[in-house]
Formats: C-alpha cells, structure tokens, sequence
C-alpha cells in the first residue's frame, strides 16, 4: 500500500503474489483511507497514524459472517473486545460478558468490536505490536477494515465490495502481509 507523503489520508492498495524472478500484481489499485494523522515510523496510542512497515496479516473477525476467508476467522459477539489500556492484555482480543479484567465502561480506551459497524463487519488484524508486543503504548488495534470513506484512527480502510475479494484470496499458507509505505 502507497500513500504519497506522511501526512496523506489516502492511499493505494494493490493485492501481489511471489512468482519465479519477482512480484506480479494480482489486482487493480484500491482506494484506502488512512489515520487521520497520516503514516508514521513511531505509533503510539494517542496519535492516530497508520504505522508504516511491513506486518503479516494472520486473523480476520467480523460481525457478519464468514466471507469464506482460509485465514482463521472470528465471527464477533457482543462479548468481544480488542484491548487497548495499558497492561498484560494490551493489543489483544478479549472475549468477556461480564466481571472483565479490563475497563468495559464508555470512556475506555478499548474497542468493542461487535458495536463498530461499518467498520467491523469485516477486517483483518495488522500485527503490528501483536506478537511479540513491542510496547505498551506503541500502538493498538490496527485492522484492515471497512472504510466509510473518511480518515482512520490509524487503520487502513476500504470498500467492502474490495475487502471481500482480498479476504477470500488471502491464504494462511502464502504468509500474507501488508507493507504500508510513501512512494
């Protein structure tokens, strides 16, 4: 994926698969939106940047039902819950109705993953800071997702008749990963 600068909102997502001698491209580009401060080298849980590099892209989970996808695939619940408060559950998925070991009120930092539509009814996790998690802090909750065509909290978002597709080509076998860069 190419944005055209740091501070870019927007960018180009383009799905390629490893052939003898190189890369070839499988798709046409698809419009992605971005965080709403751009891309960054430096995450952190207050800046709302996507992070740059390259991460596999390892689970998927969503609202609705499964799109066919080989990659395992949650399909969410009102219990789920991605963690973003500090402590030994930051950055992971959380399965809790009630008596959490984290903050379940409105003001908390965590996402409730079954009540963030569009955006959840389909998405890929980034493994950025997953495993192993590179700090508490360095940034959170980074999903392939469902976009409404607006800027991000720092996640890469695009149209579900795009994500659909991707997601069923995606093979656990292929070790599939994003690269999220300027060009």
């Amino acid at each position: 994926m190419v944005a055209r600068n740091a501070s870019a909102t927007t960018a180009q997502l383009r799905e390629w698969t490893k052939i003898p001698g190189g890369w070839q491209p499988v798709s046409a580009n698809i419009p992605a939106n971005l965080g709403s401060a751009g891309l960054t080298t430096h995450p952190d849980e207050t800046l709302p940047a996507t992070p740059i590099g390259s991460f596999t892209l390892t689970q998927a989970f969503g609202r609705d039902a499964n799109p066919d996808t080989a990659l395992p695939y949650l399909h969410t619940t009102p219990d789920d819950w991605w963690i973003s408060q500090p402590g030994p559950l930051y950055n992971t998925h959380q399965r809790c109705a009630t008596n959490c070991a984290f903050d379940t009120s409105t003001s908390n930092p965590n996402e409730h993953l079954y009540y963030e539509t569009p955006y959840y009814d389909y998405a890929v996790v980034i493994d950025y800071n997953t495993g192993p998690r590179i700090a508490q802090g360095a940034g959170s909750a980074f999903f392939l997702h469902v976009t409404t065509g607006a800027p991000t909290q720092g996640c890469v978002a695009i149209p579900v008749d795009d994500l659909l597709p991707l997601m069923r080509w995606l093979n656990p076998a292929d070790k599939p990963r994003i690269v999220i860069g300027i060009g």
